[in-house]
C-alpha cells in the first residue's frame, strides 16, 4: 500500500527466511538415513536408456547411493536390512531430466520436481546468486531439489533485454559475462534476443575456451544456422528452429512478440522437406548442434482456445491449488491478421514436423518444458506423436541430456557404479508413456522417497489422473 513501500525488502526478506527454514525441515525429512537403506526393487519392468529397450523381468540393487547390480528377476539377494520391492506392474526407469527448467524463483517448484520423478534438470538462465544458493544448500541437505546444471543469460542493454540477465554493451562487456558466469563455477552462457549478432563469435569462443555450454534463443537479425556457425552448441525452443525459414522482416524483429507471431502465421506454408530445409537439418547435425524445443510450451499458445485445459496440465487439474489450476484454464495466443486458431494448430503440426524431420537427421533432442516441470510428460507424448518411438521420446529426457551435460558417468541410465537417481512407476510404460505421472517412489541420489509423501509436501491433494 502507499506509504509502505520502504517495508518491501523487509518483507521479502523475512518471507524468504521462513520459506528456506520450511524447505530446509522438508529435506531433512526425507534425506534421513532411514531412508537411505539397501533397496532391492525385484520383476520389475526396465527401461534400458542406452540400448533404447524395455526389459522385462529385471531386478535392480540399490545401496550406498549407488546401483550395486541389475540382473534377473530373483536373481539378486538383498543384504539384511534391505527393503524390498514388488515391481510387478510397475516400470523402472532413469530419473527424468527437464533440459529447459528455469531456477531459482521457488523452492516448492524444486520439490515438485521431485515429486514428478525429475532428478535432474538444466537451467538456461537462471541469476547467479540464486543458482548458488541452490547448489550450496542442495548439497547441505537443506533443499530437496534435482541434480542439475546451470546457465546464465547474456543481452545487450536494452529496453527488451531479457528479465535477470546479463546485460552488455559491446563485444567485450559480452566477453567479460562469460568470464563472471565461468568464475561463479557455473555450466553454460545464453544468448538472448536481443544481443548484437556479431558479439556472438568472440563470446562463444571465449566460453568454449572456458569450458562453457553455449545455447540460446536466436538473435534478432539472424537465422539459427547463422548463430550455430558463430558458436552456438544449443539453440533452444522450436519457434527459433522455424526462424530458419521464415520472413526476413520475421527475423529482424525476433526480439519482439515477431518471434511468437511468424511461426504462428507463416509456420504452416514452410515446406519441412524442401532442399534449402533438409540441408539446414544435415548441417545441424554434422556440427552436433543439440536442440532444446520445449514443443509443450507451443501446444498451449497455439491450440488452445480455452474450451478447455490442456493436455501438459489436465492431469494436475484436480489435485493443485485452485489459485494455479485457474491460471491453466485460458486460451491461446491471441489471433492476429484475420488468422484462425486452426492456422495456428496447423503451424503447431509444422513445428511438431521439425521435430521429427531434425531427430531422422541425427540432431540430438533434449526434453525441456520452460514451465513448472509438469509439463515434461506432455513433452515426450508430444514427440511420440511427431515421430519418435516410445524409447525415443525417453531417450530425449535420461540418457541424451546426460550425455551432453557430460554427467553420463552418474546420471541418465540404471547401470551398476552409477548414482541411484531413478523412478519407479506403476503401470507399463513402454504401452503409455502417460504412466510416467504416476510415481510411486523416487530414487534421489540414493534415498527412497515415497512419491505420496512428495506429493503431499510440494502441494498436490493427491495423484495425477
Amino acid at each position: 500500500p502507499a506509504g509502505y513501500e520502504k517495508a518491501g525488502p523487509r518483507l521479502k526478506e523475512v518471507q524468504e527466511a521462513a520459506e528456506a527454514a520450511m524447505v530446509r525441515d522438508v529435506a531433512r525429512k526425507f534425506l534421513s538415513p532411514a531412508n537411505r537403506t539397501p533397496t532391492l526393487i525385484d520383476d520389475v519392468l526396465l527401461f534400458d536408456s542406452v540400448a533404447g529397450r524395455y526389459l522385462p523381468g529385471r531386478a535392480v540393487l540399490m545401496a550406498d547411493g549407488k546401483v550395486q547390480a541389475v540382473g534377473a528377476a530373483g536373481s539378486i539377494n538383498p543384504p539384511a536390512g534391505a527393503v524390498t520391492i514388488d515391481g510387478r506392474g510397475k516400470t523402472l526407469l532413469p530419473g527424468l531430466w527437464d533440459s529447459h527448467l528455469h531456477v531459482g524463483g521457488s523452492d516448492w517448484n524444486l520439490l515438485q520436481n521431485v515429486a514428478t520423478g525429475i532428478t535432474n534438470f538444466r537451467s538456461p538462465g537462471s541469476m547467479i546468486d540464486d543458482s548458488l544458493s541452490i547448489i550450496e544448500r542442495r548439497a547441505a541437505g537443506e533443499l530437496l531439489a534435482p541434480d542439475g546444471k546451470i546457465a546464465v543469460i547474456i543481452d545487450r542493454k536494452d529496453p527488451l533485454a531479457a528479465s535477470g540477465a546479463l546485460t552488455v554493451s559491446s563485444a567485450e562487456e559480452a566477453v567479460a559475462a562469460v568470464r563472471k558466469i565461468k568464475e561463479a563455477g557455473l555450466y553454460g552462457a545464453k544468448f538472448y534476443t536481443s544481443i548484437t549478432p556479431a558479439w556472438i563469435a568472440p563470446a562463444a569462443a571465449e566460453a568454449h575456451k572456458l569450458g562453457l555450454h553455449v545455447s540460446g534463443h536466436i538473435p534478432a537479425g539472424m537465422r539459427p544456422i547463422e548463430a550455430v556457425r558463430a558458436g552456438y552448441d544449443e539453440i533452444t525452443h522450436i519457434n527459433f528452429i522455424m526462424m530458419q525459414a521464415m520472413p526476413q522482416h520475421v527475423v529482424d524483429k525476433s526480439n519482439t512478440a515477431a518471434r511468437i507471431e511468424g511461426p504462428a502465421k507463416y509456420g504452416k506454408d514452410v515446406d519441412l522437406d524442401s532442399p534449402a530445409m533438409r540441408a539446414f537439418y544435415a548441417e545441424l547435425a554434422e556440427r552436433k548442434t543439440i536442440v532444446d524445443p520445449t514443443l509443450v510450451v507451443w501446444e498451449g499458445s497455439l491450440t488452445s482456445d480455452g474450451s478447455a485445459i490442456t493436455p501438459a496440465y489436465a492431469a494436475f487439474a484436480d489435485i493443485s491449488p485452485p489459485e494455479v489450476s485457474r491460471s491453466w484454464k485460458i486460451g491461446g495466443y491471441p489471433l492476429f491478421d484475420g488468422l484462425a486458431r486452426d492456422d495456428f494448430r496447423a503451424s503447431f503440426a509444422m513445428m511438431a514436423g521439425l521435430i521429427a524431420r531434425l531427430h531422422k537427421a541425427g540432431v540430438r533432442i533434449v526434453a525441456g518444458t520452460d514451465g513448472y516441470g509438469l509439463e515434461l510428460v506432455r513433452e515426450l507424448e508430444l514427440y511420440q506423436q511427431a515421430g519418435l518411438t516410445n524409447e525415443e521420446a525417453l531417450q530425449t529426457a535420461t540418457i541424451i541430456p546426460a550425455r551432453t551435460t557430460g554427467m553420463a558417468d552418474r546420471f541418465g541410465s540404471i547401470e551398476p557404479g552409477k548414482t541411484a537417481s531413478m523412478i519407479l512407476i506403476n503401470g507399463d510404460a513402454s504401452k503409455d508413456l502417460g504412466a510416467l505421472r504416476r510415481v510411486t517412489t523416487v530414487f534421489l541420489d540414493g534415498y527412497r522417497l515415497d512419491g505420496a509423501e512428495l506429493r503431499e509436501a510440494s502441494g498436490f491433494s493427491g495423484a495425477p489422473k
